[in-house]
């Protein structure tokens, strides 16, 4: 790996890492909803999702998007390497496809949802650039 190879490893390793830290503390608060936004459960998502609270949705927020994260980080840290953009890509589709998908069937744009669309796009951009990086270098 080059030295422009592990400046992108490195800075989507952390990227990965820093999303890894504020999903599982979403999905915490999501769980324990004792205060903030995650108190009351919308009404009106009720007849369009298959929740009926916070609960299973920040689990499902620790578990893919915690875990995954923090696997692609590792995976991103590691020296040898090449192939550690995957997996970051694969949870930037991930994150996207479901942002995707809770547009269509909730109907509604927040801005939460906007935010976390630019988070899944430069979680991709960077291991594209990582991609492109690893593969100049091996030509």
């Amino acid at each position: 790996m080059n030295m422009k190879s592990k400046f992108f490893s490195m800075a989507l390793g952390i990227y990965d890492l820093v999303l890894a830290l504020g999903f599982t503390y979403i999905g915490v608060m999501m769980i324990s909803s004792k205060s903030g936004i995650f108190v009351e459960y919308p009404k009106e998502w009720l007849s369009k999702l298959p929740f009926i609270s916070w609960t299973i949705p920040g689990i499902i927020f620790v578990l893919i998007f915690g875990l995954g994260n923090i696997t692609a980080a590792m995976f991103s840290f590691r020296k040898a390497n090449n192939k550690s953009w995957v997996l970051s890509a694969i949870m930037g589709i991930i994150l996207f496809i479901t942002l995707a998908a809770q547009v269509i069937i909730l109907d509604k744009w927040y801005l939460a949802t906007l935010e976390f669309f630019i988070f899944s796009l430069i979680q991709l951009s960077l291991s594209i650039l990582l991609r492109y990086n690893i593969w100049r270098t091996n030509l």
